[in-house]
């Protein structure tokens, strides 16, 4: 989750009442005794620069790496279809740098398309993180591609 906030401890507040008011719903529903979070809520604060962008696009792929999905576009929850074929949802509020992506809908949605799949990004981007898993999703990229058009 990627969000926007005025101070970097609004964000961790909110959370801390959000966690402590879940808790005691939950205890209180069934009956909870000791420990309920496995660990402590960590947040990063991100700036409006390129790592805002990497952290879109690895949010954006986790579906896709995770191998819950092929495509980043097959994933309900996700913004992808917002950004690259215009559909409104009422949950996203447009990224910061989005209307940098071009002078009008259609070439920003592009644009994104080609930042999210571009050969560019799965190498500088992807590699890292999925070690030995590249080779494999570069090959079934490969393949669905020349399915596709034959």
């Amino acid at each position: 989750m990627l969000l926007k906030t005025f101070k970097a401890s609004d964000f961790s507040t909110f959370m801390k009442k959000l966690e402590l008011a879940y808790f005691h719903h939950y205890r209180q529903q069934y009956d909870w005794v000791g420990h309920f979070w496995q660990g402590r809520f960590k947040s990063q604060p991100v700036g409006k620069d390129a790592y805002f962008i990497q952290c879109g696009k690895y949010i954006e792929l986790n579906p896709v790496r995770a191998n819950i999905i092929s495509e980043p576009q097959e994933y309900s929850y996700s913004s992808y279809k917002y950004y690259t074929e215009g559909k409104k949802n009422s949950l996203i509020t447009e990224d910061i740098f989005y209307n940098e992506f071009g002078f009008n809908d259609l070439t920003r949605q592009q644009n994104y398309q080609k930042m999210i799949i571009d050969e560019i990004v799965v190498k500088n981007y992807l590699k890292p993180i999925w070690g030995s898993n590249y080779q494999r999703y570069h090959e079934a990229r490969k393949t669905r591609y020349n399915l596709s058009n034959k």
